[in-house]
């Protein structure tokens, strides 16, 4: 099983230790990871994880758009905090078509619902939406919430 998780602009603090975790989570249920950023989030996992123990495969968020197909991914978690990311995450879940995940935060709360909108009117992706900016602790515990029903749903399909 395959995943990429989406990454921007790193100008919230929650995405870059989200972003390691959620890869060392997926990674523990089998999936082969592959973080797609932009480059300063890229610069920012390195540093966070210079050995690439949480993040083994990592590529340019132009770059894959470019590459990627239907089929390439079983899953797609994205992290939305910004309107490019939620057009980001859309436009990879019509490419991709397959399960997907957007984790949606930010400090305020109209944003999140605005960019819950966004996403939900546009994908039929699953949903996180949290209000949490510096704290990654709302978005980890819903995430860990969802990983658990997906492991489920996985282990029902075997």
């Amino acid at each position: 099983m395959k995943a990429l998780f989406l990454l921007g602009c790193p100008e919230a603090p929650s995405q870059t230790p989200i972003a390691l975790y959620a890869s060392y989570k997926l990674s523990k249920m089998g999936y082969d990871v592959t973080v797609s950023s932009n480059p300063a989030a890229g610069k920012i996992l390195d540093l966070s994880d210079p050995e690439g123990i949480y993040v083994k495969k990592r590529i340019d968020i132009e770059k894959c758009l470019d590459e990627i197909n239907e089929g390439d991914y079983d899953l797609l978690v994205g992290c939305v905090h910004k309107d490019a990311a939620a057009t980001f995450f859309i436009t990879y879940c019509h490419i991709l078509q397959c399960k997907s995940l957007a984790l949606i935060f930010s400090r305020e709360a109209d944003e999140v619902a605005e960019f819950a909108d966004m996403v939900e009117s546009s994908t039929d992706a699953d949903i996180i939406a949290v209000r949490a900016f510096h704290n990654p602790n709302p978005i980890k515990v819903k995430f860990d919430k969802y990983l658990k029903t997906l492991e489920e749903q996985l282990s029902n399909h075997e």
